[in-house]
């Protein structure tokens, strides 16, 4: 399993207090949350790992939840929680699931995120920005660096248009 270099929670406070603002909508209008968060990983209790996203992840709550978590506040504190393994059996919208990429994880272990995160990005178009260095990276190791990379409080926003891969730290997402 891969083990964390940092000790700061995958979401502050300040960011679940955000998300949870989705749950204040009214007559079926959904409250828009303008950042630009998405993905969301679990692992679960058979080393396998769930993808699914900020829209997934709410309306999981909404269908599946909301009767044994108090509000939508309390069910991302617990989910979103870094030591929280999800039970394989249980009820979730999920994009995909995967297993970590051995090669990759084994890389990851030895250099370190900063060495890591150099290795797997270049400077973008747009000044102050990095893009995934997609030429390096197999379609079998896509996945396991989004993990690690989220793992570290990066998200990875894909952009159609351009067709590239921006790496965001996630504090940013929620300025």
């Amino acid at each position: 399993m891969i083990s964390c270099e940092r000790k700061e929670p995958n979401f502050s406070e300040e960011m679940i207090e955000k998300l949870a603002l989705r749950d204040n909508e009214k007559d079926g209008q959904h409250v828009f949350i303008p950042y630009g968060f998405s993905d969301v990983y679990l692992m679960t209790n058979h080393d396998e790992i769930f993808m699914t996203t900020e829209n997934g992840l709410y309306a999981s709550y909404k269908l599946f939840y909301s009767k044994k978590y108090k509000s939508f506040k309390t069910f991302l504190e617990t989910f979103l929680a870094e030591d929280f393994v999800f039970d394989q059996n249980s009820r979730l919208i999920i994009e995909k699931k995967f297993k970590l990429n051995k090669k990759v994880q084994k890389e990851y272990v030895q250099l370190g995120f900063e060495k890591f995160l150099k290795k797997y990005s270049e400077p973008s178009y747009k000044k102050g920005e990095f893009e995934l260095k997609k030429a390096i990276i197999g379609s079998d190791e896509y996945s396991t660096i989004s993990y690690i990379l989220y793992l570290n409080r990066y998200d990875i926003s894909f952009d159609d248009i351009h067709v590239r891969s921006t790496i965001i730290k996630r504090e940013d997402s929620f300025k």
